[in-house]
C-alpha cells in the first residue's frame, strides 16, 4: 500500500502518495510541493516541519530550501555548482556544506553497477 500524506491549503486538503512528490521548495514560511502530475501544492508550513512529516520516506535535504525525493533523482552533476537532476530534468542545487554528505548518502542507498 502506498504511503500517503495530507496537505492542507487554504481551500483544500490534498491526499498525496509520497512517491508522487518530486521535491519540495521552501518559500520562507510556506513550502511548495512539486508533484509528478505537474500540479504544485503550497502549504503554510516551513521546510523543517515538512522534513519531519516526510521522515523515513526516502527524502534528502541537499540545500536549506529543498527537500528531494530520492527515487526521482536521475543523476548528480559534481561540477560547480554541484546539483541534483531529477527525472523531469529539474536542477536542484546542493549546498557546498552538504555536498559530501548528500553524495555519500545517494551512493550508499542506490545499488551501483
Amino acid at each position: 500500500m502506498k504511503k500517503r500524506i495530507s496537505l492542507s491549503t487554504k481551500n483544500s486538503i490534498f491526499f498525496i502518495a509520497t512517491e508522487d512528490i518530486l521535491y519540495c521548495r521552501s518559500n520562507n514560511s510556506s513550502t511548495t510541493f512539486y508533484l509528478a502530475n505537474g500540479d504544485p501544492v503550497v502549504i503554510s508550513k516551513g521546510i523543517k516541519e515538512v522534513e519531519v512529516l516526510l521522515e523515513g520516506n526516502d527524502f534528502i535535504r541537499p540545500h536549506q530550501s529543498y527537500l528531494v525525493n530520492r527515487i526521482h533523482i536521475s543523476h548528480v552533476d559534481k561540477t560547480q555548482p554541484c546539483s541534483l537532476f531529477l527525472t523531469n530534468q529539474v536542477r536542484i542545487p546542493i549546498s557546498t556544506r552538504k555536498r559530501k554528505e548528500v553524495i555519500n548518502r545517494i551512493k550508499t542507498e542506490i545499488q551501483p553497477l
